[in-house]
């Protein structure tokens, strides 16, 4: 289970991190801490690519739609679809909705709620919440 866990995690963040690494060659990140997965560490590359590893489990998203309300409101929002794993329950898939709020300069607090399929025994689907904090590099 360590050994599946640990292969899992390595491939997820190197698939990000290749991924961040074409698609631009100056690579912007934002790092912090959140309660997603547990309490943990969260990274957002190139303002596209979340990760999150926590004392639950790990999970990783992909932002394909981000805007915003109108310029009297200082949240932004998006859209993502990821994946994660729990270390002792399983894996599944997700869809973070989320509202960013740049308070302060290069400060980001978000929110999201992600619903979720799990596979763990059996599919079944649920919802995840999660809170962060990053600083801007």
């Amino acid at each position: 289970m360590i050994k599946k866990t640990c292969i899992t995690t390595i491939t997820i963040l190197s698939t990000l991190l290749s991924l961040s690494a074409q698609a631009d060659n100056k690579m912007e990140i934002q790092a912090g801490f959140a309660v997603d997965m547990g309490f943990g560490a969260t990274a957002l590359i190139n303002k596209q690519f979340s990760i999150m590893v926590g004392n639950r489990g790990i999970a990783a998203d992909y932002i394909f739609k981000q805007g915003r309300f109108n310029m009297d409101v200082p949240f932004t929002w998006y859209v993502a679809g990821g994946a994660y794993n729990e270390w002792d329950k399983g894996f599944g898939v997700r869809l973070p909705l989320g509202l960013n709020l740049n308070f302060e300069k290069n400060w980001n607090a978000y929110v999201q709620i992600s619903p979720d399929l799990d596979f763990d025994d059996n599919a079944k689907f649920g919802a995840q919440f999660a809170t962060g904090l990053r600083y801007h590099f």
